[in-house]
């Protein structure tokens, strides 16, 4: 018996009642299959027809022909990069396939697991013990207010109380709307560079000052505050904001959100769990029973 493949709104169920040995031969995934998938990508995602989309094979699923692919763009003004998963002759890609033989709590549960690794993984901004039981990763806008409101609920609402076993790590998503958000996390990340002793104080000021900040004075303001702590490296702060390499690096947390689906601000994992917007009461029981589950 061939595996089912019943296409459910991106899902796809995998039935495979019968040994290894049932399945049809495995397609091969030759050069011509890659171009042509790639390409299909690149129209499907709305991505330049110059950008080159790179296929990397990342293995089968189980004892199946179902392939996992990673697609990611090169020399291309825009990062992207997706996993999908191919069917066995390669005509159909998904985000998901489920099989029907395996516990859906079990599985929940590693991935999770595995979606909390991925999250924590990288050099970010984090505040807090690096063995937490529980950790926080957040996409947030500087000028998004309802981030400021998450980020006033977190310091003085919920990690006064969570804070020994809870460690917070920022990512960036500045959103389109707001024309000053992606040069105030430029300047954080830049800051950052320097520690996560001057980040966070950065953070701080920001969300308590959006209102002061324009397009025009966002660079001034924050390198204003910066330059009243202890130790911070004023020259080497301009040589990174002259370098533009933060840029880059707040555009790669844009794409990483962009793959776990993120489309708002702000959006909160803890331990792999997302929760959107703060949900101070759901904040509070999640973090404590992903603590107690330790």
């Amino acid at each position: 018996m061939n595996p089912l493949l019943l296409s459910l709104v991106g899902v796809c169920i995998l039935a495979r009642p019968g040994a290894p040995a049932d399945l049809p031969a495995c397609a091969v995934l030759n050069e011509a299959s890659r171009g042509r998938l790639g390409d299909y990508v690149r129209k499907k995602f709305n991505l330049l027809a110059s950008t080159q989309i790179v296929v990397r094979d990342l293995g089968v699923v189980g004892e199946t022909c179902y392939r996992k692919l990673e697609f990611s763009s090169v020399n291309s003004p825009r990062v992207f990069r997706a996993e999908l998963i191919a069917s066995p002759d390669l005509r159909f890609l998904t985000r998901e396939l489920l099989d029907s033989q395996i516990d859906p709590t079990q599985e929940q549960r590693q991935q999770a697991k595995a979606l909390a690794e991925k999250l924590a993984s990288g050099d970010a901004a984090s505040l807090g013990p690096t063995d937490a039981s529980v950790t926080l990763v957040l996409f947030s806008d500087f000028q998004c207010p309802y981030c400021a409101q998450m980020a006033r609920g977190l310091t003085q609402e919920i990690l006064p109380k969570e804070s020994q076993k809870t460690r917070v790590i920022f990512r960036n998503f500045p959103l389109p709307m707001h024309p000053w958000a992606r040069s105030a996390a430029e300047v954080a990340a830049c800051a950052r560079s320097q520690g996560d002793e001057y980040f966070w104080p950065l953070h701080d000021y920001i969300f308590s000052h959006q209102r002061e900040i324009t397009i025009g004075n966002v660079k001034a303001k924050l390198t204003e505050q910066l330059r009243a702590l202890s130790g911070f490296d004023e020259s080497r702060f301009r040589a990174c904001q002259d370098s533009g390499e933060m840029a880059a690096k707040v555009e790669r947390d844009i794409a990483f959100g962009k793959e776990l689906q993120v489309n708002a601000t702000p959006t909160l994992f803890i331990n792999g769990q997302r929760v959107s917007g703060y949900r101070p009461e759901e904040i509070r029981t999640l973090i404590r029973e992903q603590a107690g589950s330790q």
